[in-house]
């Protein structure tokens, strides 16, 4: 066998030349056109043959193993790299917190389905970024339109009023009234639009800091008598407060000419709204209560709210 790089005679078994480090050899059986040329300077022998061409060779070239094992490190690198971006990605990330407040929200609501299936829904596009990161333009847009389409249904199922009628309407002679179910809570229609008359909750109690400041809110407050009523106490309030009101509780107290206190007359009576209806916020109304009993003649009275003053968050 014949290298083909240099023209060395080799053994069989050689698979690479000792000299140049090529692979390719040549069998004994190849023309000698195959060869490569020998220079000019080749001497001939005596019986006409030719020298074998014995060129200056270099040393084999040696491959550095720390290079290859920097580009196999650089590969793997590169290869780790793509396959976090492909899990881990702005449209897996940002669909993903989405589901996951849907399904949140479904939960805190009583595990409602229609948010469930959001969030199943957003979940499913979340996955989809990231086993298919980056998307083709055509699935880019069937995920971004079809997050527009979930994002647009999740609005609408966080207005009450989506699914089911939010008020019934009842009429009770010329009385209109609706009943919202979602609030729990029946209105009355009245002058100035629907009133509060009615919750299915019981109320609770103002906080102390908003009660304090009762007594500012009660003005032109008189004793005077209202047959066949009796005699009556009534005020104008003004609900500057968060809360519909259903009565407020006001002590009075009550003093002869004399000014001794009249026991048997001073007592806690609640004031209520005339027409027997609740107090919604911002509504200025007159607020009345039967009067404790008679009022002495030349006598004096005065009143102060109580802190067990109870109405319903609006």
């Amino acid at each position: 066998m014949y290298c083909v790089g240099c023209g060395s005679t080799l053994q069989n078994e050689f698979q690479f030349c000792p000299r140049c480090g090529k692979r390719s050899v040549l069998d004994e059986t190849t023309s000698d056109t195959d060869l490569p040329e020998a220079p000019a300077n080749t001497e001939i022998n005596t019986n006409g043959k030719g020298k074998a061409f014995e060129p200056e060779l270099s040393p084999p070239t040696e491959i550095s193993t720390n290079a290859v094992a920097q580009t196999v490190s650089t590969q793997s690198a590169a290869g780790n790299s793509k396959v976090a971006n492909r899990y881990v990605n702005v449209g897996s990330i940002t669909l993903g917190v989405i589901g996951v407040s849907c399904l949140i929200l479904g939960a805190v609501q009583g595990f409602i389905p229609i948010f469930l299936i959001e969030g199943v829904a957003f979940g499913a596009l979340a996955w989809l970024c990231a086993a298919r990161w980056p998307l083709s333009p055509h699935a880019f847009s069937a995920v971004f339109v079809s997050s527009l389409l979930l994002a647009g249904l999740v609005g609408v199922t966080l207005d009450q009023d989506t699914f089911g009628p939010r008020y019934h309407y009842l009429s009770q002679g010329s009385t209109q009234y609706r009943i919202d179910e979602k609030a729990g809570r029946t209105d009355r229609l009245g002058s100035g639009g629907w009133h509060p008359v009615a919750f299915d909750k019981a109320p609770e109690e103002l906080p102390t800091s908003e009660v304090s400041v009762f007594d500012f809110s009660l003005k032109d407050g008189h004793w005077g008598p209202n047959w066949p009523n009796g005699d009556e106490i009534c005020f104008t309030f003004e609900n500057s407060f968060g809360y519909i009101i259903q009565k407020i509780p006001v002590l009075i107290e009550v003093k002869d000419r004399d000014g001794k206190e009249v026991k048997d007359v001073s007592r806690s009576i609640d004031l209520k709204k005339e027409d027997g209806g609740l107090i919604d916020t911002g509504e200025t109304t007159k607020v009345c209560a039967h009067a404790p009993g008679n009022f002495p003649e030349g006598g004096s009275w005065s009143s102060s709210t109580s802190y067990l003053i109870q109405g319903w968050k609006r």
